[in-house]
């Protein structure tokens, strides 16, 4: 297999943590490189999960906000209930 090189930059700060990242998982900071741009040539996307604005997926937001129109119990409900156990 022929190889190429591919040169990028980075703040310092950047490839710190993820020389971090990558040693905490026993791999070269290059092999993560390499299985990222794998990922994208089998998969044809890219291996990052699409967040929202609120730092989560679109799947975990859908179901906070399917929770949030769930009807809640009053407070005192909950503290009689808790009470009776008294």
């Amino acid at each position: 297999m022929k190889t190429t090189t591919i040169h990028i930059r980075v703040s310092e700060k950047l490839k710190r943590a993820a020389q971090k990242v990558a040693d905490a998982n026993g791999l070269e900071l290059s092999a993560c490189i390499r299985m990222f741009l794998t990922h994208m040539d089998v998969r044809g996307s890219i291996p990052l999960p699409g967040l929202t604005v609120n730092g989560y997926t679109k799947e975990e937001e859908e179901e906070l906000l399917k929770r949030m129109k769930q009807p809640t119990v009053p407070i005192k409900d909950v503290k009689a209930y808790i009470a009776s156990f008294k």
